[in-house]
């Protein structure tokens, strides 16, 4: 038995299941896993049979039990004491959580993931590194740009290395139901119940399976008023499956079709085909179904992603799109052995304002590919670039595709026959309606690399603490496309990353935004592979 590491994952359900990829990785490196779980999901985490052992926090740490300040100081001693014992070679701290980071620093062992807070009492902020800093600049300011999946991230916690693959989940399944998940933890993240009403009846006309629904406690009433209003072939399951059952319930599906939810990822975790719907705050880069193969619905709404319940957004249209019976008939190729290409070639006269993707894994994580026309804007290429940027920085040994290679699968090459014809003062691509494009003025991509190649000249300079942060002030105004890259090296990082290792990945980032834009406005031109090769490990 190799070295047993202590895994701190303090978070939901949903989050636990996407903790998995790193425990295989653990377990490949010839490491034994031990979970340290918040007291509700215990069950769970040992239902899924995730680690060989799983622990929970004692009641100390619980506010709701009633201990005097005494008992709670002495069951946390006790506890770090037990801990201990375990002779545990090293913790990684997945959540932005004091409690985690306080018991890594009692343990006195090597710590990955967070060993602090970015946040402090007093107001101030306390730089992080590395994948954490990366995480939480993510989820504050950069996560529109967010490419990268959320079990990459953790991965990474872990060290340098290639991600787990996960093989395609067996498509065709002849027998076996439609499991729809009604809720997820926000009104944002589900469909109206008038829309899952047509949903399950276009699901038993279109493709001829039963449904099972499946959802929380919060669901129940819902779910029983569906099966009462469908019939005999849709039964209700939503706040009656303790997560055993759950299991055993998704895993004699045919598709589950289900909004981000904890359900989503288990049915991926299992190998059971999916749809996931994405709209409002949820994003499938960053927490699509971690499984090669497994298709996205996505809202292409102009106001997509939103803030979820911080946007006080009344209609809640982008769950509107596509219709139910469209819903139906991506369910019924799945479960046909239809290609995704397909799927979408035949219904791309139904997908007016949603796209879809599906999941491709590569050894630099899971990716989503575009297999309908998507908005092309700066942003697009920016989010592109700034996740090779993030690998090549915190992962560096870890081979990416080539860059002509990644723009194919993020969907610009749908574009292409528009973008040969191209040759104005602009680059774009003419859409309407929801999906209007925008057009690129070639001076974007000189001034993205100039802004650049200055950051990176400045971070190579040795200033003063105020003069330093007006450069970068300046830099912002001057070079506002490089403001992703201020907010997780400035911001988050506080100057204070990796040098070396910024400057490698800083000059990779540079020569790309210069090819990005040759490729974009020629369509036809070729990257050099001897150029390429300097930059880019090629698969």
């Amino acid at each position: 038995m190799g070295a047993k590491v202590l895994v701190v994952q303090e978070a939901r359900l949903g989050d636990l299941i996407q903790s998995e990829p790193l425990i295989e990785r653990l377990r490949k490196k010839g490491e034994t896993p031990m979970l340290l779980v918040r007291p509700g999901v215990v069950e769970a985490a040992k239902a899924l049979a995730l680690a060989p052992e799983v622990v929970s926090w004692p009641d100390f740490g619980n506010p709701a039990v009633p201990l005097s300040l005494f008992e709670r100081i002495s069951g946390a001693r006790d506890f770090v004491r037990k801990m201990r014992r375990e002779r545990l070679s090293r913790v990684i701290v997945l959540n932005h959580h004091g409690t985690g980071a306080a018991l890594a620093k009692l343990l006195e062992i090597p710590v990955s993931g967070f060993d602090h807070l970015f946040d402090r009492g007093d107001g101030t902020v306390e730089p992080l590194s590395g994948w954490p800093a990366y995480l939480v600049a993510s989820s504050r300011g950069v996560r529109a740009l967010n490419r990268i999946h959320l079990s990459d991230m953790w991965q990474g916690f872990a060290g340098p290395g290639t991600f787990a693959p996960r093989p395609a989940s067996a498509l065709g399944r002849a027998s076996g139901p439609t499991v729809v998940v009604l809720g997820g933890r926000s009104p944002f993240r589900r469909l109206a119940p008038e829309a899952l009403s047509r949903l399950v009846a276009a699901l038993l006309r279109i493709d001829g399976h039963p449904v099972i629904l499946s959802g929380g406690s919060e669901d129940r009433k819902l779910g029983e008023a569906l099966e009462k209003e469908c019939g005999s072939r849709v039964k209700n399951t939503a706040g009656l499956t303790g997560v055993s059952e759950l299991v055993s319930l998704v895993a004699e599906a045919g598709v589950v079709l289900s909004p981000d939810t904890a359900t989503l990822h288990l049915a991926a975790s299992l190998g059971v085909p999916t749809v996931g719907l994405f709209f409002a705050s949820a994003l499938p880069f960053e927490t699509g179904a971690y499984r090669e193969g497994a298709l996205s619905v996505v809202s292409g709404m102009s106001c997509y992603p939103c803030a979820g319940e911080g946007s006080s957004c009344a209609s809640l249209s982008c769950r509107n799109d596509p219709s139910p019976e469209v819903l139906a008939q991506i369910v019924a190729g799945i479960r046909r052995g239809e290609a995704p290409s397909g799927i979408a070639a035949r219904l791309s006269g139904f997908l007016t304002g949603s796209q879809l993707f599906v999941a491709r894994e590569t050894p630099s994580g899971l990716l989503q590919e575009a297999i309908t026309p998507i908005p092309f804007s700066k942003e697009h290429v920016l989010a592109l670039l700034f996740r090779r940027f993030v690998m090549r920085y915190l992962n560096p040994e870890t081979p990416l595709p080539t860059l002509s290679q990644e723009m194919s699968l993020s969907g610009m090459s749908l574009a292409k026959n528009v973008l040969q014809g191209n040759r104005g003062s602009g680059i774009s691509v003419k859409g309407e309606g929801p999906m209007k494009d925008e057009e690129i003025d070639p001076l974007w991509f000189v001034r993205l690399e100039r802004g650049i190649e200055l950051y990176l000249g400045l971070r190579e300079r040795s200033l003063h603490a105020g003069e330093r942060e007006r450069m970068v002030e300046r830099l912002a105004v001057d070079y506002p496309a490089i403001w992703p890259l201020l907010h997780f090296l400035e911001r988050v990082e506080g100057g204070r990353g990796d040098l070396p290792g910024l400057l490698r990945a800083g000059a990779a980032l540079s020569w790309e935004a210069m090819s990005a834009g040759r490729i974009l406005g020629s369509g036809s031109e070729r990257e050099r592979p001897e150029k390429e090769e300097r930059y880019v490990a090629v698969r």
